[in-house]
């Protein structure tokens, strides 16, 4: 394919992982017609239609079912543009999230950007691609999280890590039952989800650099806006919405806090060192009232895990070291933050423990704090679809 891939078809392009990439064959050249292009696998299972490309100036602009072009000379040029293994141009990831801004909402420019700032990849394999991830499956279950963002220094692109959720399930055994039948078992197994762990896409500095120089530019003002919202390096989408209801405005639909740092690491003394194993700790969100120097730490649970279960100890382990330090930590589940009365019993227990004046919020400010969450717990897969 001639054309350079850029937007919703490129920002899928980036999620998706390299190991899934590798199982595809190159894309055919546009110039065996598009209706051929549009069917080959990659397509049909990742990028999807209407592929998104730019035109140079003063090129055609086409709109079908099949493709759609854009005109933004910014995005097409040598530095915002790379060349893929699977035989077509697309810009680089900085450029990807400046030409979606125009294709989708304010609250969703966000989460991508989030995303390709952060620890983590939003992706579900087709049942052929899950099929043969099965076979070195393995391997990727007993990641430790020590491990977990270990390189393979002798890859181009190091593979990434996939997050394992706990299921439960039921299994036949070599036994009958009094009535005849075959009795089962119930068992626990991991199934690979959706989410998976990589470096960083976007530095947060980049971003922000690259969200000033792209102001003046046409979706330059709504690109620049969303960035501003971007504070921190997040390792899931649920501490994504974690960030965005406890820090935003109270106008936006937030709690308010001001202060509030992301992943952020935490000194630990001799006897916390020796209950998390480690010299220092990162809280996924720290609350910090600058006036008595002290912080709240709010930890995300999600359901899922990475491996064996070592996160999960992990975590445990973690907090207990800090609240032995005096911190007040605060397990914040999904649930909890889906469920307008516990969020707001959290946001009332930590201005209660930093020492910070509580306000109720006005019935259009609890309108807007449901829409917002309505829009930050969403389904990641949805965006830019």
């Amino acid at each position: 394919m001639d054309e350079i891939v850029c937007a919703n078809t490129a920002f899928r392009y980036w999620r998706c992982p390299p190991q899934v990439r590798d199982l595809y064959p190159r894309l055919p050249s546009s110039e065996d017609g598009w209706r051929v292009l549009a069917q080959s696998p990659f397509v049909t299972d990742v990028l999807k239609t209407p592929i998104i490309t730019t035109t140079v100036p003063g090129g055609v602009n086409y709109h079908s079912g099949l493709r759609t072009t854009i005109h933004c000379d910014d995005a097409s040029g040598v530095g915002s543009t790379l060349e893929t293994a699977m035989n077509f141009r697309i810009t680089n990831p900085l450029a990807t999230l400046f030409t979606m801004a125009r294709f989708v909402s304010p609250t969703d420019l966000v989460l991508a950007m989030y995303e390709f700032c952060g620890w983590f990849s939003v992706f579900e394999p087709t049942a052929a691609a899950e099929a043969e991830l099965d076979k070195g499956k393995d391997a990727a279950e007993n990641a430790t999280t020590e491990s977990l963002f270990d390189l393979d220094e002798s890859q181009d692109e190091p593979q990434w890590k996939r997050v394992y959720a706990r299921i439960k399930v039921k299994e036949q055994v070599n036994a009958k039952g009094p009535n005849g039948q075959n009795k089962t078992k119930e068992v626990t197994k991991l199934k690979g989800t959706s989410l998976w762990m990589r470096k960083p896409l976007i530095e947060l500095r980049e971003l922000h650099e690259y969200a000033s120089k792209m102001k003046r530019r046409k979706w330059g003002m709504k690109f620049y806006n969303a960035a501003q919202m971007v504070t921190g390096i997040a390792a899931s989408p649920l501490e994504v919405a974690g960030i965005l209801l406890l820090s935003l405005p109270r106008s936006c639909g937030g709690a308010g806090f001001r202060n509030v740092y992301v992943n952020d690491l935490t000194p630990l003394t001799a006897s916390a060192q020796n209950i998390a194993g480690q010299k220092v700790c990162y809280g996924d969100i720290v609350i910090v009232n600058p006036t008595i120097m002290k912080p709240g730490i709010v930890e995300i649970q999600g359901e899922v895990i990475h491996g064996s279960g070592a996160v999960l100890d992990h975590d445990a382990k973690r907090m207990t070291a800090l609240q032995s330090m005096g911190y007040d930590v605060f397990l914040v589940t999904h649930d909890m933050l889906n469920d307008a009365e516990q969020l707001d019993a959290i946001v009332r227990s930590l201005c209660l423990r930093l020492k910070l004046r509580y306000r109720c919020k006005t019935k259009a400010q609890k309108t807007t704090e449901m829409e917002l969450r309505a829009n930050v717990l969403c389904n990641w897969l949805e965006i830019g679809r």
